[in-house]
């Protein structure tokens, strides 16, 4: 099967946003594949997951190993998203149990909400807003655990959510240090992207051959990505690719 020539750039734009603002799997690769490369959704889906967590796992136990994540609260909330992802990967296998036109429409729709909802939390979060309920473990053990059902089966039913929307819950709900929640964001992400991935790849929605262009391409970008960091507004970049995503989130519906 001959591979996409859009791959490994593709996959180094995303290594490049994700170096500069922590943003950029699910969010940004997903629609990308389904528009630009013409991959079906549920694969696109699949093979993100797949991208993500071979990525985060690398980055997360950069912060692990270094301190710089809240372990408690990936815990609490990986026991909420382990299962969501589980649920969402197990939803999109009953979606193709549809005629495969039909699975592949409402996927693409339900990607394009969830982009929407991305694109929103990318805009609360380059907008500095804090509303916190004044604790640093937030709203707690149970509030953590539903919040992190949601976001798994978000994502195990999208790709998106893991980064933009997480990122933004901490920001309005915990008053942990940015490091921090960078650091707390990435490991969970790592166990949920795992997690999603492994059910995706189980029910044959990962593409190997894919998965490697897009890591070949991705590499160089997240070095050049995180050289840029130091030397470029964030804030601004933040919002633009809120802007992308809500004309991808609406190119899809």
């Amino acid at each position: 099967m001959l591979l996409d020539p859009l791959l490994i750039p593709l996959g180094f734009l995303v290594g490049a946003l994700v170096g500069l603002t922590g943003v950029g799997g699910g969010a940004v690769l997903t629609p990308l594949l389904v528009l630009l490369v013409d991959v079906p959704p549920s694969v696109a889906i699949g093979t993100d997951l797949a991208f993500a967590a071979i990525t985060k796992v690398v980055g997360g136990w950069r912060h692990a190993s270094t301190g710089a994540c809240d372990i408690r609260l990936v815990a609490r909330l990986a026991v909420g998203s382990v299962p969501g992802a589980l649920l969402g990967s197990q939803a999109v296998t009953a979606l193709q149990a549809l005629h495969v036109d039909d699975s592949e429409h409402l996927l693409s729709r339900l990607l394009g909400l969830a982009l929407l909802a991305a694109a929103a939390a990318s805009v609360l979060r380059a907008s500095s807003v804090v509303w916190s309920v004044g604790r640093p473990d937030g709203p707690g053990r149970r509030g953590a655990f539903i919040m992190g059902l949601a976001v798994g089966a978000l994502v195990g039913l999208t790709s998106v959510g893991a980064g933009s929307v997480l990122m933004a819950a901490f920001a309005l709900l915990y008053t942990l240090p940015a490091v921090k929640a960078v650091g707390t964001d990435v490991v969970h992400g790592a166990v949920l992207a795992t997690a999603a991935a492994v059910a995706h790849a189980w029910a044959g929605r990962v593409d190997v051959l894919m998965l490697a262009a897009l890591l070949v391409g991705s590499l160089p970008g997240v070095v050049l990505g995180s050289w840029l960091c130091s030397r470029m507004p964030a804030r601004p970049l933040r919002l633009a690719i809120a802007t992308i995503l809500a004309a991808s989130g609406l190119r899809l519906i």
